[in-house]
């Protein structure tokens, strides 16, 4: 069985280049509140400028990431910019707010980067994360690359990924959005020039059009990546998240490389890669088992039919 791999949509392919200042006005429709947006090359080059911004505004601080669940360059970044990184405990990437406060009083946390989605595979309580980092002045660093089209965007900054395979699926690129409050503490101590300056490390081509588009037809791609991913919870008993949406969905199996190369025989993305992500894996969740990526297939191309055949052979 050959799947259809996320493609950027048709409107995106002809519409390349566009109004940067309308891309901005979506991005923000799509956020809990409002940033100021800068559209970047990369997540990584978002991490990068969100982790510069907490150094300089906290030096030497501590940052938390989460025990699993959320993106390698959290750490690298977080180190690159001087900041000593403390891990948190979570439920299988999900955060405990009880947990995250103590641990922020515990070691003095001036921020916390986090993904809106844990892995891709359940939703964040980010409410109530914002809220409990807002009342131990520690900066909410949030990444909404899988949760864009939802509820998400609750955090003091925003990073993204425009790449390949997300929900704003450009093939390229990514944004960081920055709150009010935060640009204000930056002007206070003086420090947004250097920030301006490091930005323009990051040259951007015009793929406005292209992001554009792709950030139009988000809320649907959330929807319908969530409404599979549903599907899959209810029909498969070892599922997890039964009472989460997410993205992907994480499939309990002691033997998880054997069932991983028995699926790829059967079924395959249309561009050879599998849609399987086999675990324990960082990014996605430390338990034995595959990760089946929903988010990596065309949803706008398949039907729900697609999905049960799919089930049928693992």
């Amino acid at each position: 069985m050959i799947i259809p791999h996320r493609k950027p949509c048709i409107e995106s392919q002809i519409k390349t280049s566009g109004n940067l200042d309308e891309l901005k006005m979506i991005i923000n429709d799509r956020l809990y509140s409002e940033k100021e947006i800068q559209i970047l090359p990369s997540g990584n080059s978002a991490i990068h400028i969100a982790s510069e911004i907490v150094s300089k505004l906290n030096p030497n601080s501590k940052t938390l990431i989460p025990d699993m669940g959320g993106w390698k360059g959290f750490e690298t970044y977080s180190k690159l910019s001087g900041l000593t990184v403390e891990t948190l405990k979570t439920d299988l990437g999900v955060v405990n707010l009880e947990i995250l406060e103590e641990k922020i009083k515990e070691c003095s946390a001036k921020s916390l980067f986090l993904t809106s989605l844990a892995g891709y595979l359940a939703e964040q309580p980010l409410k109530e994360i914002a809220k409990v980092c807002s009342e131990n002045d520690c900066l909410f660093i949030e990444d909404v690359s899988g949760k864009i089209g939802g509820d998400s965007g609750y955090g003091d900054m925003v990073v993204c990924s425009t790449g390949s395979p997300k929900i704003i699926n450009c093939e390229y690129g990514g944004f960081l959005g920055v709150s009010k409050k935060i640009n204000e503490n930056l002007k206070d101590k003086n420090l947004k020039e250097d920030i301006k300056n490091l930005l323009k490390t990051y040259k951007m081509p015009d793929i406005y059009g292209k992001m554009i588009e792709e950030t139009l037809i988000s809320k649907k791609s959330y929807e319908l990546c969530m409404k599979f991913s549903n599907i899959v919870k209810e029909n498969m008993e070892n599922a997890y998240f039964k009472d989460s949406n997410g993205v992907s969905v994480f499939l309990s199996y002691e033997n998880p490389k054997e069932i991983a190369k028995n699926i790829d025989k059967s079924v395959k993305l249309d561009n050879g890669k599998s849609i399987l992500t086999i675990c324990p894996l960082y990014e996605r969740i430390l338990r034995k088992g595959v990760v089946l990526e929903i988010k990596k297939m065309d949803i706008h191309k398949m039907s729900e039919n697609e999905i049960y055949e799919i089930l049928g052979f693992f």
